[in-house]
């Protein structure tokens, strides 16, 4: 993703293989295994630990303490880049519903482009404690088909690619009457149902890896990205999902690699690396916009490494803090809130009946 925006500006500068150039301008399509690695992640995590409304209460307050820390610091940092806004925009951007209206798509990319996929994310997370018991209710044969028809939606449907660069080009009932987020939303449950499937083979213990099949997962995501295949680019959704499901079985090469500290340290990273990429960035610009142009080249060449180290320190001293502050804030707050809702008349003559 990080080099999917920093492409236009080196292949402006260097020439680059035509295949290497596609593989780039498709690095958009990381948001489609976003949406469908978080699926997957919150069908293995809450299985069993969804019904009723204290437990749907507290999946949305686990999200909010995820999420919004580092999507604060991203409006908070580029704030200074996101020109003249309405009251009403900069009140969606924040309410992280700036991707829900379907009669304003300008309104999805405000502020910071990128935070119009957490939009999208607050969607699926309102939907997910309401759909998700009601396929794990569904036998082994239903969720095949599910998982099949969802894969065909996405592949037929090339959801992968209704990002704000195709939204005007939709039908015009979509364009008027469907939210971005419920254009986007088959990748997600695609991977909720996968990770349904996972939970149901059992152990991974008894699941040896297959490391041929990771093999040609990566192989098959990489030429989907390198092909000038047109919008049949959404074929990238079928390796993406095998991935998700070899990498979630473990016992491969990728996994190994995955595992390592440094990966994980990153992997842990990678979330404020997507929000900070353009503030950072915008940032450094300012930084060397008046410095002699081998300076401002060596600077460009340096900013993702800026990102990446700014990024770590964001994720250790401010993501991770922030998160803890959070769950225990609405963990204290939860018993007074009930004590609050049973403690008060439910009528004004409630002591007279």
């Amino acid at each position: 993703m990080v080099l999917f925006h920093a492409y236009p500006g080196f292949v402006r500068r260097y020439p680059v293989p035509r295949a290497l150039e596609t593989f780039l301008s498709h690095g958009y399509l990381a948001v489609g295994l976003f949406f469908l690695l978080s699926g997957f992640i919150l069908a293995y995590t809450y299985d069993g630990n969804i019904d009723g409304r204290a437990n749907r209460v507290r999946f949305w307050e686990a999200r909010f303490a995820r999420i919004y820390p580092v999507y604060l610091l991203s409006l908070v940092m580029a704030y200074a880049f996101s020109g003249e806004l309405g009251v009403d925009t900069r009140a969606a951007v924040v309410g992280m519903v700036q991707a829900w209206n379907p009669f304003n798509s300008d309104m999805a990319g405000a502020w910071n482009y990128p935070a119009w996929t957490l939009s999208a994310e607050a969607f699926f997370y309102i939907c997910f404690p309401f759909v998700f018991p009601w396929l794990s209710r569904r036998s082994e044969r239903a969720l095949y088909w599910i998982t099949a028809a969802l894969l065909v939606i996405c592949v037929l449907g090339h959801t992968p690619l209704k990002g704000l660069g195709d939204w005007k080009n939709h039908a015009d009932f979509f364009v008027r009457y469907v939210p971005l987020p419920a254009l986007r939303i088959p990748e997600f449950l695609l991977g909720v149902a996968m990770g349904l499937r996972f939970l149901r083979a059992g152990s991974t213990e008894h699941r040896p890896g297959r490391p041929l099949v990771v093999c040609a997962a990566v192989l098959g995501t990489i030429a989907s990205l390198s092909l000038p295949i047109g919008d049949w680019v959404s074929l990238v959704i079928l390796p993406f999902s095998v991935l998700v499901y070899e990498l979630a079985c473990g016992g491969t090469w990728l996994t190994e690699f995955l595992s390592t500290r440094l990966m994980v340290l990153l992997g842990g990273a990678s979330y404020s690396v997507y929000l900070l990429r353009y503030p950072v960035s915008m940032w450094m610009h300012l930084l060397l916009e008046n410095l002699p142009p081998a300076f401002v080249r060596a600077g460009e060449l340096l900013t993702p490494i800026v990102l990446v180290l700014f990024s770590i320190a964001v994720f250790r001293y401010w993501e991770e803090p922030a998160r803890r502050a959070l769950r225990n804030w609405f963990t204290k707050l939860r018993p007074l809130s009930v004590r609050f809702i049973f403690a008060r008349p439910a009528h004004p003559n409630s002591g007279q009946l």
